[in-house]
């Protein structure tokens, strides 16, 4: 069955449809980009808070890239409705969310997202943009040298990136002596709210000072911890949707049963009643964040190379392997933990046991290629923070040190069978050139500043320490170098 408005009494008998009317709900949020994690995790919130009768909160979600277009065509066949299909060890679920009201291509018509950011209905404007979609160096200062912020900057009215959306979008509610709206980042970037707000207010100071200072006083940027495992949707989970819930879904989401929000208290123009929908609203969110970007998402990293290097393609199948579950756990216990503050209200051996499940989720079966992507925009935010806490100390770095010598193996774009690795990186070239000169010693890759900056290869005994994994997993391969670390 075809999902649309019109089908959804009759596919309310095998999957959950929303609890609201759709033609009663006015857009409140504006989404970039829209993908498969806006989908799984904040727009099913939305979704809640619309059914609690919140009807002034729907999304208007925007595509920000080239390629977005096919998906959003999809989706707007559909009457923007998607399914998520929820996988746990017990069983697979679906529910058809319905709070993504309206959707809009950025690069057919950035004129008209402008005009809809004018809006003053829309109270907030979030982002799922991805590390890259920030647009900053290796000191988390804006970059300049950016081919798309100089063309923004050179024509705010015809934006491409987030950041120049933003700003213009801004700039015209100021011109119009119109209130702001929130600037609410979902990525995965510690601090995202304070990041966002410095690399906006470094935008629009190159814009207008008195701009700048109109932003840096009214606009509000909360930081935010996000946390749901959304793999890639492939045409096997169409074809399963249709196969078990009879729904013909052109782009659904697949995700893990588990789901968590963790927001800031800090919005200048109203929001929904998160509360009310699972998210928990507080004051200080940096403890909850440094725990979740260093435990899951490093982990993730940590797991992902020397997985595929050892031939696993699927993240259960590579955690059923008790070398590869144990290089994590140890990982997480001896080279993340002790950089963490005490997080409230949190039991980390109890987190660190979830995670170990999540990751071995057969029904999820995560893949290890989206994992490895954009190592040098995950990394630095993941892995190397807890390195230099650990150098600093006199903790342990002996384990993520071997992740680092994993993910340098891998940029030689090929495994250890000699079959070609497609490395999937904003610095790809520059990677797989310096990965390729460093045949003993990692001085090429560690030069690249825009990841490792100028401090960490300065360091003799983290690089020393960093070659010797490096040659360890060149001649005696992953295995070895696993069974030797855990031993």
């Amino acid at each position: 069955m075809q999902l649309n408005n019109a089908n959804l009494e009759l596919i309310s008998q095998t999957a959950h449809t929303p609890e609201y009317d759709r033609s009663q709900v006015t857009c409140g949020i504006m989404h970039m980009s829209i993908g498969g994690f806006h989908r799984s995790h904040q727009a099913v919130y939305v979704d809640n808070v619309l059914a609690k009768g919140h009807s002034n909160w729907g999304i208007c979600a925007i595509g920000l890239m080239p390629q977005d277009k096919d998906n959003i065509e999809k989706l707007q066949q559909q009457d923007n409705l998607y399914t998520v299909l929820e996988r746990s060890a017990e069983a697979d679920t679906a529910r058809i969310v319905g709070s993504i009201i309206e959707t809009m291509h950025a690069p057919s018509s950035p004129e008209a997202v402008l005009n809809r950011l004018a809006d003053d209905n829309i109270k907030i404007l979030s982002l799922t943009v991805t590390e890259k979609g920030y647009c900053f160096d290796s000191n988390q200062d804006l970059d300049q040298s950016n081919a798309f912020i100089q063309e923004d900057l050179a024509n705010l009215s015809v934006p491409k990136t987030a950041l120049g959306y933003i700003v213009s979008a801004l700039k015209n509610r100021k011109d119009q002596s119109q209130s702001p709206f929130t600037v609410m980042s979902c990525d995965n970037l510690p601090g995202n709210g304070h990041l966002t707000q410095k690399l906006v207010l470094q935008f629009a100071e190159l814009v207008d000072p008195e701009l700048a200072t109109w932003i840096q006083e009214n606009v509000s940027f909360p930081n935010s911890m996000v946390d749901r495992i959304t793999p890639v949707t492939t045409n096997e989970i169409v074809e399963t949707i249709k196969a078990k819930f009879q729904i013909e879904d052109a782009w659904p989401v697949v995700c893990e049963d588990y789901i968590q929000w963790i927001l800031e208290d800090n919005f200048c123009n109203g929001k929904p009643p998160f509360e009310e929908a699972g998210v928990q609203v507080i004051v200080d969110v940096d403890p909850y964040e440094k725990m979740k970007v260093r435990l899951l998402n490093g982990s993730h990293s940590a797991l992902a190379y020397l997985s595929y290097l050892k031939g696993y393609r699927n993240v259960d199948k590579a955690m059923a392997d008790p070398l590869i579950k144990n290089f994590v756990r140890s990982y997480m216990d001896q080279d993340i933990t002790p950089t963490i503050p005490e997080v409230p209200g949190i039991n980390l051996d109890e987190y660190k046991d979830k995670l170990i499940e999540r990751f071995a989720n057969p029904a999820i079966s995560d893949q290890v290629q989206r994992l490895a992507e954009d190592g040098s925009q995950k990394i630095p935010i993941s892995i190397l923070p807890c390195i230099a806490s650990q150098l600093e100390n006199g903790g342990s770095t002996k384990f993520a040190t071997l992740a680092l010598a994993g993910w340098f193996r891998y940029l030689t774009a090929v495994d250890e069978e000699l079959k070609p690795i497609e490395i999937k990186d904003p610095l790809s070239e520059k990677l797989i050139a310096s990965a390729k000169l460093d045949t003993k010693t990692p001085l090429h890759l560690l030069g690249i500043t825009e990841i490792f900056g100028t401090h960490l290869p300065l360091n003799d005994n983290f690089v020393k320490d960093l070659a010797s994994s490096m040659n360890q997993i060149k001649q005696d391969g992953v295995e070895k170098s696993l069974e030797e670390a855990l031993n």
